[in-house]
């Protein structure tokens, strides 16, 4: 197996695009969303990338972090990632219809080619359970994306956040176990397929030998170059406050830390969610939301660094 490199080199990478729709679960849009809707939550992006700005000047390395957005609510946040020279992750756009369809990637493609991005990041929801024809579309388009992005000279970035069903969850004996045979077989199946992204994105299991094992397999037969970034705040918590970090999260960002084959952490809505949702209601002004979510990337940052000097692999 060749080497696939990376230029994907952050450690922390903070994700402000479809995982959570800003339109209807913040701003509060019921059906298709105003011109000024989209507009207000396209201002709630460019308060995280803040938040990362403000994370950064209070010690995160800028060369070690990376913003991920979509081309479309995101392109204001793509584009002031650009000016500061911060790196940037594009969205492959979300399916309109099915589980494992990514749709035309052509809009990210098109828009990480204007903005000089270096990575195209798709999220999937891809389930080993699915039809076999639903399984090859997205084998498909999944090839044609990393060796198109390997010809272009950017990275792919490949999320699995599948969700097991209620028989794999029976069957595996509980939901976490089952979401680790998920991810694990996923990765494998793609693998199989030719699907060589130079990055993977999961939430590991709590399971500490089930997430090795996800590591590993990004790794197997000589998969070098390729980085695995454990997910922390995957879920945004309403009501948490300005509580700090949850005990999962601190052990999500300790497990990434301290395993083998595990590059950095993947930043989701739980860090972010609740200071927007305050700052949209007017229950906080702008500079409070940014500080807030600053802190928390700090903190996440703080942690996976003591956990990384602790640890006995590094």
């Amino acid at each position: 197996m060749p080497e696939i490199l990376s230029d994907l080199d952050a450690l922390l990478l903070v994700g402000v695009d479809h995982r959570l729709d800003f339109c209807r679960e913040i701003v509060g849009t019921e059906d298709r969303p105003t011109a000024s809707e989209r507009e207000r939550a396209a201002s709630l992006k460019k308060a995280v990338f803040e938040g990362l700005l403000c994370a950064i000047e209070n010690g995160v390395p800028k060369s070690q972090s990376a913003i991920w957005a979509d081309p479309d609510l995101g392109e204001g946040v793509l584009l002031r990632a650009r000016a500061m020279s911060l790196h940037a992750a594009v969205s492959v756009e979300r399916p309109g219809h099915g589980k494992t369809d990514l749709g035309d990637p052509t809009k990210a493609w098109d828009c990480a080619t204007r903005l000089d991005a270096g990575t195209l990041a798709a999220r999937i929801r891809y389930n080993p359970s699915d039809t076999l024809l639903a399984r090859e579309v997205a084998q498909e388009r999944l090839r044609s994306l990393a060796e198109k992005c390997r010809n272009g000279g950017r990275s792919l970035l490949i999320e699995i956040a599948s969700t097991p069903t209620a028989r794999q969850i029976e069957e595996n004996g509980g939901e976490d176990t089952a979401r680790a045979v998920v991810i694990l077989e996923t990765m494998r199946q793609l693998q199989d397929s030719g699907v060589e992204p130079s990055a993977w994105a999961v939430e590991p299991p709590t399971n500490k030998r089930a997430a090795s094992a996800i590591a590993a397999q990004a790794h197997l037969d000589d998969r070098n170059g390729i980085r695995v970034l454990f997910v922390v705040g995957a879920e945004p918590e309403p009501g948490r406050g300005g509580r700090g970090l949850t005990r999962s999260e601190r052990e999500v960002a300790e497990m990434a830390a301290r395993m083998p084959g595990v590059s950095g952490v993947l930043v989701g809505p739980g860090a972010y969610y609740n200071a927007l949702l305050s700052l949209h209601q007017g229950h906080s002004v702008q500079e409070d939301a940014v500080q807030s979510i600053g802190k928390t990337i700090n903190e996440i940052w703080a942690v996976y660094l003591r956990a990384a000097a602790r640890s006995e692999i590094l």
